[in-house]
């Protein structure tokens, strides 16, 4: 199985429960290596990806993963990494049966 499908499986399995970070540790393969695959599959429609950090105040809150020692995080990080939501999406279904 390509390492690309690989990815797309650990994210299906991990139901939004890891990281980026995780899935190449654990495919033993370069973070960068899974972004370019994560973008792939954005691409192709098969995951979508929200910026959740777009929802936090802009003094941030602390609760999050962003958050450094309970000090608040993503919202006060405007110009940097942000937090995403990695979802799956359904396939499209075949057109006219095809």
């Amino acid at each position: 199985m390509s390492a690309l499908r690989r990815v797309l499986e650990e994210i299906t399995a991990a139901r939004g429960g890891t990281s980026l970070d995780e899935i190449a540790r654990r495919l033993e393969i370069g973070r960068d290596e899974v972004d370019a695959m994560v973008r792939y599959w954005i691409r192709k429609g098969r995951l979508s990806a929200d910026d959740i950090a777009a929802a936090c105040p802009s003094g941030g809150c602390g609760g999050c993963a962003l958050g450094d020692d309970g000090k608040p995080g993503c919202g006060t990080r405007r110009d940097g990494p942000v937090l995403l939501a990695i979802t799956v999406r359904s396939p499209e279904p075949p057109e006219n049966g095809k």
